[in-house]
Protein backbone atom coordinates (compact mmCIF):
# COMPACT_ATOMS: atom_id res chain seq x y z
CA UNK A 1 0.00 0.00 0.00
CA UNK A 2 3.00 2.04 0.58
CA UNK A 3 4.50 1.67 -2.21
CA UNK A 4 1.35 2.50 -4.41
CA UNK A 5 1.17 5.56 -2.82
CA UNK A 6 4.90 6.20 -3.17
CA UNK A 7 4.27 5.34 -7.01
CA UNK A 8 1.22 7.73 -7.25
CA UNK A 9 2.69 11.07 -5.88
CA UNK A 10 5.63 9.92 -8.03
CA UNK A 11 3.60 10.58 -10.97
CA UNK A 12 1.61 13.75 -9.90
CA UNK A 13 4.66 15.64 -9.26
CA UNK A 14 6.31 14.18 -12.47
CA UNK A 15 2.71 15.12 -13.64
CA UNK A 16 3.04 18.89 -12.00
CA UNK A 17 6.18 19.30 -13.37
CA UNK A 18 5.73 18.43 -17.13
CA UNK A 19 2.73 20.87 -17.17
CA UNK A 20 4.97 23.59 -16.16
CA UNK A 21 7.80 22.75 -18.46
CA UNK A 22 5.11 22.89 -21.14
CA UNK A 23 3.70 26.60 -19.94
CA UNK A 24 7.10 28.21 -19.49
CA UNK A 25 8.09 26.78 -22.74
CA UNK A 26 4.93 28.19 -24.67
CA UNK A 27 5.63 32.00 -22.50
CA UNK A 28 9.57 31.95 -23.67
CA UNK A 29 7.90 31.28 -27.45
CA UNK A 30 5.43 33.69 -27.06
CA UNK A 31 7.54 36.20 -25.04
CA UNK A 32 11.01 36.11 -26.61
CA UNK A 33 11.63 39.09 -29.36
CA UNK A 34 11.57 38.71 -32.63
CA UNK A 35 14.95 39.20 -35.03
CA UNK A 36 14.69 43.11 -35.91
CA UNK A 37 13.44 43.21 -39.66
CA UNK A 38 15.65 45.65 -42.05
CA UNK A 39 14.70 49.28 -41.98
CA UNK A 40 13.08 48.90 -45.53
CA UNK A 41 10.76 45.76 -46.92
CA UNK A 42 9.11 45.97 -49.68
CA UNK A 43 5.47 43.61 -49.13
CA UNK A 44 4.16 41.85 -52.59
CA UNK A 45 0.43 41.99 -52.76
CA UNK A 46 -2.19 40.51 -52.22
CA UNK A 47 -1.09 41.61 -48.59
CA UNK A 48 -2.59 41.04 -45.44
CA UNK A 49 -2.02 43.12 -41.86
CA UNK A 50 -0.32 40.47 -39.74
CA UNK A 51 -2.65 39.40 -36.40
CA UNK A 52 -0.48 38.82 -32.97
CA UNK A 53 -1.90 36.52 -30.42
CA UNK A 54 -2.33 39.34 -28.29
CA UNK A 55 -5.22 40.58 -31.25
CA UNK A 56 -6.72 37.11 -31.65
CA UNK A 57 -7.10 36.85 -28.27
CA UNK A 58 -8.87 40.35 -27.88
CA UNK A 59 -11.15 39.57 -30.66
CA UNK A 60 -12.11 36.79 -28.20
CA UNK A 61 -13.43 38.81 -25.34
CA UNK A 62 -16.81 39.88 -25.29
CA UNK A 63 -16.71 43.97 -24.92
CA UNK A 64 -19.44 43.66 -21.72
CA UNK A 65 -19.07 44.67 -17.70
CA UNK A 66 -19.50 41.04 -17.14
CA UNK A 67 -16.10 39.99 -19.16
CA UNK A 68 -14.31 43.68 -17.72
CA UNK A 69 -11.72 41.00 -15.20
CA UNK A 70 -10.71 39.43 -18.66
CA UNK A 71 -9.29 43.02 -20.23
CA UNK A 72 -7.77 43.79 -16.81
CA UNK A 73 -6.08 40.24 -16.67
CA UNK A 74 -4.86 41.06 -20.91
CA UNK A 75 -4.03 44.44 -19.85
CA UNK A 76 -1.66 43.12 -17.26
CA UNK A 77 0.01 40.04 -19.24
CA UNK A 78 0.89 42.25 -21.98
CA UNK A 79 0.86 45.68 -21.10
CA UNK A 80 -1.29 48.76 -21.84
CA UNK A 81 -0.99 49.91 -25.41
CA UNK A 82 0.23 53.03 -26.65
CA UNK A 83 -1.67 55.27 -28.89
CA UNK A 84 0.35 56.07 -31.81
CA UNK A 85 -0.37 59.67 -34.11
CA UNK A 86 0.82 59.69 -37.49
CA UNK A 87 0.33 62.54 -40.16
CA UNK A 88 1.53 62.14 -44.13
CA UNK A 89 1.67 64.58 -46.76
CA UNK A 90 1.42 63.10 -49.99
CA UNK A 91 3.03 65.26 -52.99
CA UNK A 92 2.48 65.21 -56.87
CA UNK A 93 5.56 66.95 -58.40
CA UNK A 94 5.13 68.78 -61.68
CA UNK A 95 8.66 68.18 -63.12
CA UNK A 96 10.23 64.88 -62.39
CA UNK A 97 13.68 66.36 -63.55
CA UNK A 98 13.72 68.89 -61.04
CA UNK A 99 12.60 65.85 -57.75
CA UNK A 100 15.84 63.62 -58.55
CA UNK A 101 17.50 63.05 -55.06
CA UNK A 102 20.52 65.01 -56.11
CA UNK A 103 18.20 68.35 -56.13
CA UNK A 104 16.58 67.09 -53.28
CA UNK A 105 20.22 67.26 -51.19
CA UNK A 106 19.28 63.74 -49.03
CA UNK A 107 22.21 61.88 -49.89
CA UNK A 108 22.21 58.31 -50.63
CA UNK A 109 19.15 56.50 -50.19
CA UNK A 110 18.40 54.25 -47.48
CA UNK A 111 16.39 52.30 -49.80
CA UNK A 112 16.00 51.39 -53.47
CA UNK A 113 13.28 49.37 -55.20
CA UNK A 114 13.44 47.95 -58.85
CA UNK A 115 10.01 49.78 -59.35
CA UNK A 116 11.23 53.40 -59.70
CA UNK A 117 10.98 53.95 -55.59
CA UNK A 118 13.26 55.55 -53.43
CA UNK A 119 13.19 55.98 -49.39
CA UNK A 120 14.76 58.00 -46.77
CA UNK A 121 15.22 57.71 -43.44
CA UNK A 122 15.89 62.05 -42.48
CA UNK A 123 15.38 64.20 -39.20
CA UNK A 124 13.36 66.64 -38.23
CA UNK A 125 15.12 69.47 -39.34
CA UNK A 126 15.52 68.11 -42.69
CA UNK A 127 11.91 67.40 -43.43
CA UNK A 128 11.68 70.66 -42.78
CA UNK A 129 14.04 71.95 -45.35
CA UNK A 130 12.74 69.08 -47.45
CA UNK A 131 9.05 70.57 -47.04
CA UNK A 132 9.82 74.13 -48.50
CA UNK A 133 12.01 72.62 -51.64
CA UNK A 134 8.75 70.26 -52.53
CA UNK A 135 6.60 73.34 -52.45
CA UNK A 136 8.39 74.76 -55.54
CA UNK A 137 8.39 71.01 -57.35
CA UNK A 138 4.95 70.01 -57.14
CA UNK A 139 2.28 69.93 -59.41
CA UNK A 140 -0.84 71.35 -59.81
CA UNK A 141 -2.75 69.17 -57.73
CA UNK A 142 -2.80 70.31 -53.59
CA UNK A 143 -0.85 68.27 -51.19
CA UNK A 144 -2.98 65.49 -49.36
CA UNK A 145 -2.34 65.41 -45.37
CA UNK A 146 -3.49 61.89 -44.42
CA UNK A 147 -3.79 61.84 -40.48
CA UNK A 148 -4.34 58.82 -38.38
CA UNK A 149 -4.57 58.43 -34.66
CA UNK A 150 -4.36 54.75 -33.91
CA UNK A 151 -2.99 52.35 -31.20
CA UNK A 152 -0.35 49.90 -30.59
CA UNK A 153 -0.93 46.87 -32.56
CA UNK A 154 -4.34 48.04 -34.35
CA UNK A 155 -4.87 47.98 -37.90
CA UNK A 156 -6.54 51.21 -39.19
CA UNK A 157 -6.93 52.39 -42.63
CA UNK A 158 -8.16 56.39 -44.33
CA UNK A 159 -9.43 57.55 -47.06
CA UNK A 160 -9.30 61.37 -48.81
CA UNK A 161 -11.62 61.08 -52.40
CA UNK A 162 -14.62 60.13 -54.11
CA UNK A 163 -16.33 57.30 -54.85
CA UNK A 164 -17.75 57.75 -58.25
CA UNK A 165 -19.55 54.64 -60.96
CA UNK A 166 -17.47 53.41 -63.79
CA UNK A 167 -18.03 50.02 -65.73
CA UNK A 168 -20.77 49.49 -64.04
CA UNK A 169 -18.96 49.31 -60.36
CA UNK A 170 -18.40 51.68 -57.71
CA UNK A 171 -14.96 52.89 -57.71
CA UNK A 172 -12.97 55.30 -55.18
CA UNK A 173 -10.45 57.43 -56.42
CA UNK A 174 -7.76 59.22 -54.06
CA UNK A 175 -5.18 58.62 -51.31
CA UNK A 176 -5.71 55.33 -49.18
CA UNK A 177 -3.76 55.02 -46.30
CA UNK A 178 -3.67 51.81 -44.89
CA UNK A 179 -1.55 50.80 -41.39
CA UNK A 180 -0.79 48.84 -38.41
CA UNK A 181 2.07 50.44 -36.14
CA UNK A 182 4.24 48.22 -33.24
CA UNK A 183 5.90 50.61 -30.56
CA UNK A 184 9.37 49.49 -29.31
CA UNK A 185 11.27 51.26 -26.92
CA UNK A 186 13.57 52.89 -29.73
CA UNK A 187 11.60 52.67 -32.68
CA UNK A 188 8.24 51.86 -34.70
CA UNK A 189 7.51 49.11 -36.74
CA UNK A 190 5.20 50.62 -39.34
CA UNK A 191 3.56 48.52 -41.87
CA UNK A 192 1.92 50.71 -44.69
CA UNK A 193 0.00 50.39 -47.92
CA UNK A 194 -0.03 53.87 -49.77
CA UNK A 195 -2.47 53.99 -52.70
CA UNK A 196 -3.32 57.36 -54.74
CA UNK A 197 -5.28 57.40 -57.86
CA UNK A 198 -6.94 60.07 -60.14
CA UNK A 199 -9.98 60.72 -62.72
CA UNK A 200 -8.07 61.08 -66.36
CA UNK A 201 -10.07 62.28 -69.40
CA UNK A 202 -9.10 60.99 -72.79
CA UNK A 203 -10.65 62.30 -76.25
CA UNK A 204 -10.59 60.48 -79.17
CA UNK A 205 -11.44 61.59 -82.52
CA UNK A 206 -14.85 60.18 -83.34
CA UNK A 207 -15.50 58.37 -87.16
CA UNK A 208 -17.25 60.44 -89.77
CA UNK A 209 -15.49 64.06 -88.14
CA UNK A 210 -18.53 63.94 -85.67
CA UNK A 211 -17.88 64.86 -82.02
CA UNK A 212 -15.25 63.52 -80.20
CA UNK A 213 -15.61 60.90 -78.30
CA UNK A 214 -14.91 60.97 -74.26
CA UNK A 215 -14.14 58.34 -71.88
CA UNK A 216 -12.88 58.56 -68.47
CA UNK A 217 -10.19 56.44 -66.77
CA UNK A 218 -8.86 55.77 -63.25
CA UNK A 219 -4.95 56.25 -63.51
CA UNK A 220 -2.92 55.20 -60.26
CA UNK A 221 0.25 57.07 -59.89
CA UNK A 222 1.87 55.02 -56.69
CA UNK A 223 0.33 51.55 -55.52
CA UNK A 224 3.02 50.39 -52.70
CA UNK A 225 2.97 48.20 -49.24
CA UNK A 226 6.09 48.66 -46.91
CA UNK A 227 7.50 47.56 -43.55
CA UNK A 228 9.25 50.61 -42.31
CA UNK A 229 11.58 50.75 -38.73
CA UNK A 230 11.48 54.19 -38.23
CA UNK A 231 13.92 54.74 -35.36
CA UNK A 232 12.57 57.22 -32.68
CA UNK A 233 12.92 60.81 -33.84
CA UNK A 234 13.35 60.55 -37.25
CA UNK A 235 10.54 60.39 -39.67
CA UNK A 236 10.31 58.50 -43.82
CA UNK A 237 10.74 60.22 -47.08
CA UNK A 238 9.46 57.92 -50.16
CA UNK A 239 10.18 59.52 -53.92
CA UNK A 240 8.36 57.59 -56.68
CA UNK A 241 9.71 58.55 -59.96
CA UNK A 242 7.18 58.11 -62.93
CA UNK A 243 9.35 56.85 -66.07
CA UNK A 244 9.57 59.10 -69.18
CA UNK A 245 7.08 57.34 -71.27
CA UNK A 246 4.61 56.94 -68.75
CA UNK A 247 1.80 59.23 -67.76
CA UNK A 248 1.87 58.74 -64.20
CA UNK A 249 2.49 61.57 -62.02
CA UNK A 250 6.06 61.70 -59.71
CA UNK A 251 4.83 61.43 -56.26
CA UNK A 252 6.36 62.55 -53.00
CA UNK A 253 5.66 61.01 -49.57
CA UNK A 254 6.17 62.42 -46.16
CA UNK A 255 5.65 60.38 -42.83
CA UNK A 256 6.42 62.37 -39.82
CA UNK A 257 8.18 60.54 -36.78
CA UNK A 258 5.73 58.61 -35.32
CA UNK A 259 4.07 60.30 -31.81
CA UNK A 260 3.50 57.42 -29.32
CA UNK A 261 1.82 57.94 -26.12
CA UNK A 262 0.49 56.88 -23.28
CA UNK A 263 -3.14 55.69 -22.57
CA UNK A 264 -4.98 54.37 -20.22
CA UNK A 265 -7.89 51.87 -21.36
CA UNK A 266 -11.36 53.49 -20.45
CA UNK A 267 -13.37 51.62 -17.96
CA UNK A 268 -15.55 48.80 -18.99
Amino acid sequence: MKRFHRWSTFVWRLLIVLVLTCVAICLLAILRPSPRPPPFIVLRGPFQMPMLLRDRLERRIPGTPLWAWAWRLEEAVFGQRKRVNLYAEVVSLADSSRATPSSLALGPPSFSDTNDLQGWLIGTDQLKELREHLKHTSGEDPPLHPRISTADGVECQLFQGQSISLSGSTKQVGCTFHCCARVHPDSTDLMACITLSELVTNQTVAPGGSSPLVSISIQTNLDTALRLQIPKGRGIFLLHQSSPDSNCKSIGVIIDPPQPQDVKRAKR
